[in-house]
C-alpha cells in the first residue's frame, strides 16, 4: 500500500516557534468540514487560538500543570480502570508507553530517553491550538461526528504540509479556555488539536521520533461475514 495520509499523518509533540499563516488554519478547518455527520447535523464548532494569545494560554497550562491543579474536562475523560478497558486495549497502551519510555515521566527532573521531563512533557508550543465543541446534551453518534471532524482536521493538515497532534491535554483545564474563549455554555469542549511545524529531531529531542507504534494486526479487529 502507498504512503496514504492516513499513513503519513503521525501526531508531533514538539513544535517551532513558527505561526502559521491565519488563511490556511482557515483552509485547513473548511476541508474538515466535509466530514460526514449524523443526517448532515454538523454538530461541530471550532475556535482558534494563535499568536500571542497560543503563548499566554501555553503559559497558563504550563503554570497549572506544575502547581499540580486539580484539572477534569467537560466531557468524560478515559480512566485507567480495570472496567474502562479490554485486555487488548491494555495490551497497545502498554506497548505505546513502553516503545517510548515516556509514561510515567520522571518525577525527579530527569530526561527520558525520548528528551522529555515533567517540566516539558505536556507543553508541546503548539503556534495554533483548535478546541473543538458539541452541543452539551450530544449524543453519541454527535461525538463520533466531532471525532470525524477532529481526524478531518488532522489528515487537511498533513495535506497542506502542517503537523499537528489531537491530546486531551489542550482541554485539560476547560476554565482557561473559556477565561480567553467566549464559548457559549450550551457547548462541551470535546477535543484539543495542536498545529504547527515539528522541530527538526535533535540528539536531546527526539519525541517527535516517537512514530509510528505498530497497530494491531488486521485480522485480530476484523470479522468479515459473506
Amino acid at each position: 500500500m502507498s504512503e496514504s495520509l492516513l499513513r503519513a499523518r503521525h501526531s508531533a509533540r514538539s513544535f517551532k516557534n513558527q505561526e502559521i499563516d491565519t488563511k490556511l488554519i482557515k483552509d485547513i478547518i473548511a476541508e474538515a468540514q466535509w466530514a460526514p455527520s449524523w443526517c448532515n447535523s454538523q454538530p461541530w464548532k471550532a475556535y482558534v487560538l494563535t499568536g500571542e494569545a497560543a503563548k499566554k494560554m501555553h503559559e497558563s497550562h504550563h503554570t497549572n500543570v506544575m502547581g499540580n491543579k486539580k484539572s477534569w474536562t467537560e466531557v468524560v475523560p478515559p480512566q485507567f480502570t480495570d472496567k474502562d478497558w479490554s485486555a487488548a486495549e491494555w495490551t497497545n497502551m502498554r506497548d505505546f508507553w513502553q516503545a517510548g519510555d515516556v509514561s510515567p515521566f520522571p518525577e525527579d527532573g530527569s530526561t527520558d530517553k525520548l528528551g522529555f521531563n515533567k517540566e516539558s512533557a505536556w507543553d508541546f508550543h503548539a503556534p495554533a491550538i483548535v478546541y473543538i465543541t458539541i452541543p452539551k446534551n450530544a449524543t453519541m453518534f454527535s461525538a463520533y461526528d466531532a471525532g470525524a471532524f477532529g481526524y478531518g482536521i488532522t489528515l487537511a493538515a498533513r495535506e497542506q504540509g502542517v503537523d499537528c497532534i489531537p491530546a486531551y491535554e489542550f482541554i485539560r483545564y476547560p476554565q482557561e479556555i473559556r477565561q480567553v474563549i467566549d464559548i457559549p455554555e450550551d457547548e462541551a469542549i470535546f477535543m484539543g488539536i495542536g498545529l504547527g511545524y515539528a522541530q527538526e529531531n535533535e540528539d536531546l529531542n527526539r519525541i517527535n521520533e516517537f512514530e509510528k507504534h505498530p497497530r494491531a494486526k488486521t485480522d485480530d479487529i476484523l470479522q468479515i461475514v459473506k
